[in-house]
Formats: structure tokens, C-alpha cells, sequence
């Protein structure tokens, strides 16, 4: 499925759980809107062009730090862009 369609799918789930009167609907319907956004993060991920999408940068033999472009989950949501593109 495409990023607009499943978009107006989870905003579709969304409001019908705002109306839901049962604890069991309205949890149910939240847990569908949860896997649509899942779906929608991952086809907008992009590896972290600072750690290669490890979450992590190599320090020494021994050693290592949490890439803080990605804050170590390994990929960043919007596309990356070079400073000097105009």
C-alpha cells in the first residue's frame, strides 16, 4: 500500500476509536492504528549515513558511542540532505 492510503486508514481507525465505547473495541482499534504506523515509519526510514544504521560509531579498537544523529536506533525518518544542495 502507499504512504496516502495508509495514512487515511490510520486517521479513518483513529476516529472511530475516539468513538468506540467498549474498553476491548477501542483497544482493539488502537493496536490496528498502531501496525498502519508501523507500516508508514518504516517506508520512510533511512539508514543513518553517520553509523551506516548500527546506532553506534566506533571509537577505538575497544571502544564506542551512540551515534547522535540517529540517537543509536540506526535509521532517521526524513531524507538526508546535503548542506550544500540549493
Amino acid at each position: 500500500m502507499k504512504k496516502k492510503v495508509l495514512q487515511k486508514k490510520y486517521d479513518e481507525i483513529l476516529k472511530i476509536a475516539e468513538l468506540a465505547t467498549g474498553r476491548k473495541e477501542t483497544v482493539s482499534l488502537l493496536h490496528k492504528a498502531e501496525k498502519i504506523r508501523s507500516k508508514i515509519s518504516k517506508k520512510v526510514r533511512f539508514n543513518c549515513n553517520k553509523c551506516n544504521g548500527y546506532g553506534y560509531r566506533r571509537t577505538s579498537i575497544d571502544g564506542a558511542k551512540t551515534c547522535l544523529n540517529c540517537f543509536g536506533k540506526g535509521y532517521v525518518l526524513n531524507n538526508p540532505q546535503s548542506k550544500y544542495d540549493l
